[in-house]
């Protein structure tokens, strides 16, 4: 974040006391393989990224991270493709020794735009693959407001956590919880 603040002309401690005792994240991701019987029963085509043919298909559906940065170490298989510029799907290959970066749609919001959230998502190769995202999180109570070098009325300030919250349980492991923020904060 220290290098992101003095990309955009701020003091590299701008973002510091956001993310002190933040909400990071680490998770390890499990995309099984799928059987051929699998797959030819799919009834979705929008599952298909090649017309005609089953070896490429979605398995994590394109969509950008919610909130600040994400580290993500892959495991060799290939499969994972960002959203270049002009709109082609580039794929990003599994290097020995390297993190992929992506950026979320918060600070995408807090930067008003000048870095940009990273458009992904990942395509099944019959075989397992496995990625372990790091997602670097501010605190819930960290207020994210325009910044001192945009106009004080860019946004509404909001509290990280109201946002993270909705974006949550609009998953499908959290739905069904969207009132329970409210209940435990009382």
């Amino acid at each position: 974040m220290g290098s992101l603040a003095r990309s955009l002309g701020l003091s590299s401690g701008y973002f510091d006391d956001s993310f002190r005792h933040g909400l990071s994240t680490l998770r390890l991701i499990r995309y099984p393989p799928r059987s051929a019987a699998d797959l030819a029963a799919v009834a979705d085509p929008g599952v298909w990224v090649e017309p005609h043919t089953m070896d490429r298909h979605l398995v994590g559906a394109p969509h950008t991270d919610s909130g600040f940065v994400t580290l993500l170490a892959q495991d060799g298989v290939a499969g994972l493709q960002a959203r270049s510029r002009d709109g082609d799907w580039i794929d990003v290959p599994p290097l020995e020794g390297t993190l992929v970066v992506n950026f979320g749609q918060v600070l995408e919001q807090w930067s008003a735009g000048r870095i940009r959230a990273t458009e992904h998502r990942v395509l099944g190769e019959r075989v397992e693959r496995y990625s372990i995202p790091f997602f670097y999180e501010a605190r819930a109570d960290a207020t994210i407001a325009p910044l001192p070098i945009d106009a004080p009325d860019k946004f509404a300030p909001f509290p990280y956590g109201d946002f993270l919250w909705k974006r949550m349980t609009s998953f499908v492991e959290f739905r069904g919880m969207e009132g329970e923020r409210n209940v435990a904060a009382h």
